[in-house]
């Protein structure tokens, strides 16, 4: 098994419910780990075509994150999800969506999901 993680990518979102959240986008952290239980420990070849591009994933974040306000970070992290399940081989996606600038007292609130493939029946 093969997993794949971008940790902290840092996007300017438009995110939230709160008046003040509506003006402007906001900073977020964003990290997506992809479980992929059919990859071999080693690629058979030394080539791209060999794996899933973690540039696609940084991607399809990015433009979840920047295409629209969403007022929940519970949506934003589970679209992102629900859009790297869907990418090849992949079974199993984690996606936590931070905000570090909610609570003076407090580093980061976050939402983390989880999204797993359903098995196949026999």
């Amino acid at each position: 098994m093969r997993t794949i993680t971008i940790e902290g990518l840092r996007l300017l979102a438009m995110v939230g419910v709160l008046p003040h959240e509506f003006q402007g986008p906001q900073p977020v952290a964003i990290t997506l780990s992809v479980d992929l239980p059919d990859a071999p420990t080693v690629p058979a070849r030394d080539d791209m075509s060999q794996v899933l591009d973690y540039r696609d994933l940084r991607e399809l974040a990015r433009e979840e994150a920047e295409r629209a306000h969403t007022h929940l970070l519970e949506t934003l992290a589970g679209r992102i999800a629900e859009r790297a399940l869907a990418l090849p081989g992949v079974a199993a996606a984690r996606v936590r969506v931070a905000k570090p600038q909610v609570f003076a007292d407090c580093d980061v609130v976050s939402v983390e999901v989880q999204v797993r493939r359903e098995a196949k029946a026999p």
